[in-house]
């Protein structure tokens, strides 16, 4: 068995957070969808290293983003589009842009209450991310 003692085990694990810092991106890309999902919540102890670490794969992991941005879950999809897509330093892939433009203009119930239209109108409103 894998050790995989870079993914965090609870919202305060900052220990595994140091341990994938030290990691290629290539070792730990299969493992994507379980990184995400500690970006669930922007107020996480592991939130903010695990985004500082996807950040510049932004667009390498738009996949598993986009299936992200289709659930129903308007609070993940808030953080991940603040915290993380909208910090890449990188124009942003065409079906990652597709995705946030159909959130900006055809936003569901729960996105709009959770105010993540809001948030993908920002980005795409960002002429470096988007343009």
């Amino acid at each position: 068995m894998e050790n995989k003692d870079y993914i965090p085990q609870n919202t305060n694990d900052v220990f595994a957070v140091k341990r994938l810092k030290q990691l290629p991106f290539e070792a730990v890309r299969k493992d994507v969808p379980a990184l995400l999902e500690w970006l669930q919540d922007g107020h996480w102890d592991v939130a903010e290293g695990v985004t500082e670490y996807l950040v510049p794969h932004v667009n390498e992991i738009t996949l598993e983003l986009v299936f992200v941005l289709n659930t129903d879950d308007g609070m993940w999809k808030y953080f991940l589009i603040y915290g993380l897509i909208g910090r890449s330093q990188d124009k942003l892939s065409p079906v990652l842009i597709n995705a946030l433009r159909r959130i900006a203009e055809h936003p569901t119930s729960i996105e709009i209450e959770d105010g993540v239209d809001e948030a993908a109108k920002e980005i795409i409103a960002n002429k470096v991310l988007c343009d």
